[in-house]
């Protein structure tokens, strides 16, 4: 449910179990996944997305900025930070190490910046 963008205290209601519980186990699960993904699950597409969210209140902007296989389920790689290409490099740096054919991304100045001399770019304009 977490997964799949539903809020600790959604979870909550529809499970009845306390959002703290909830958090704890996400927490739980996240300390045993890997670093890095395995070699059999690296993309030949590669998705780069970002979402913004805050802390507190909405003065306080965060980016998580996403790589993901375009065809499977999962987050390969992830970074948190503001909205600038100096937080979306360290992403990029994991990314390309996959030589996936080509990469698809919305668009925003951050990435193209890094993407206009090193890869195959497909920027989706919405």
């Amino acid at each position: 449910m977490y997964l799949n963008g539903m809020g600790f205290r959604g979870i909550e209601r529809v499970k009845g179990v306390h959002h703290t519980t909830i958090i704890y186990w996400v927490k739980q699960l996240g300390e045993k996944l890997p670093d890095a993904p395995k070699e059999d699950v690296i993309p030949e597409v590669g998705e780069l997305d970002e979402l913004e969210t805050f802390v507190g209140s909405k003065k306080n902007k965060i980016w998580l900025w996403t790589a993901v296989n375009h065809f499977t389920q999962g987050i390969l790689a992830w970074v948190l930070g503001d909205h600038s290409a100096e937080t979306f490099e360290p992403l990029w740096e994991i990314a390309k190490q996959w030589k996936s054919y080509f990469y698809v991304t919305d668009g925003l100045l951050s990435t193209q910046v890094l993407f206009q001399m090193e890869t195959k770019l497909l920027v989706k304009h919405t």
